[in-house]
């Protein structure tokens, strides 16, 4: 394929198609042109000072998928933003992802967003398949920051920083949490219980008010343990059930901590066994 000469009103034409998300092979097919260098020269060379903006603009319009955290306004929103928190992370300024070994969780958000996930195996768990997806979008990153999602954020965790109008969506941030780095067990006496980990305090903090301000929970406990872990639970029946009711009322996103709960509550009084599901 020889290079077509087009003229400055062409090439625009062409820049404008490749912002606007076209094809970049059709638009090389169109204008005769061997390569995405071809086409992203013709940018730079009309938008020279906009061309890295306008850039990660294309990028963004390609995509067969869509996702926005500048505001939490869905259920999905907030059980994603509470992954990302625990289970989530940043890999660099572009790319965020979620590393689960539950299918279903992936499926799930893999079907609501319509992007491809991809499954491994890892060294950590032998014999167990683990599933990643991954997003690319820097306002993404940067709409997160809000939220906490902050590379290497185990330490230094912070709790979200929630608009008013966004509060009412707190019980799926905390089911996002629990089902990231949350364990739902029997206690040895076979009621329900629950606790969520973490290695920040002020996290821990923000976790335990949510539940008794925003949730009506009481007395929620917070203890750390010798591994520098803080973990935030409760075993009082009056919350397992505001548990059941507020934040797993249906079948969504991981359902394995959603099933261990109700199973857990319809017959915690037929034995004294302790298991868990963390």
């Amino acid at each position: 394929m020889g290079i077509k000469k087009i003229s400055d009103e062409e090439e625009k034409t062409m820049v404008a198609e490749y912002i606007q998300g076209a094809s970049v092979s059709v638009l090389m097919q169109k204008y005769g042109f061997k390569s995405k260098k071809s086409i992203t020269d013709k940018l730079k060379k009309h938008y020279p000072s906009e061309y890295k903006d306008l850039m990660i603009i294309a990028k963004n319009n390609r995509k067969n998928y869509h996702i926005d955290f500048e505001k939490i306004n869905s259920e999905f929103n907030a059980y994603f933003i509470g992954l990302m928190i625990t289970d989530g992370y940043i890999i660099d300024k572009n790319r965020f992802g979620i590393d689960l070994i539950d299918k279903d969780c992936i499926e799930f958000i893999s079907k609501i967003t319509n992007k491809e996930y991809k499954e491994y195996s890892s060294s950590k768990n032998i014999g167990l398949p683990r599933y990643r997806i991954v997003f690319s979008d820097n306002n993404q990153i940067k709409n997160m920051k809000r939220f906490g999602v902050l590379p290497q954020k185990s330490l230094t965790l912070c709790p979200p920083r929630l608009l008013e109008e966004e509060i009412k969506f707190i019980p799926y941030i905390i089911r996002g949490i629990i089902d990231g780095n949350g364990c739902i067990y029997k206690t040895a006496e076979g009621s329900a219980a629950f606790y969520i980990c973490t290695m920040s305090y002020d996290f821990a903090m923000w976790i335990k008010n949510i539940l008794e301000n925003n949730l009506f929970m009481k007395d929620i406990s917070i203890t750390k343990g010798n591994d520098g872990i803080w973990l935030i639970g409760t075993a009082l029946q009056s919350n397992m059930f505001k548990l059941i009711a507020l934040v797993y009322d249906k079948p969504y996103g991981m359902s394995r901590k959603y099933l261990k709960l109700r199973e857990t509550f319809r017959d915690y009084n037929l034995g004294n066994q302790i298991f868990s599901l963390c």
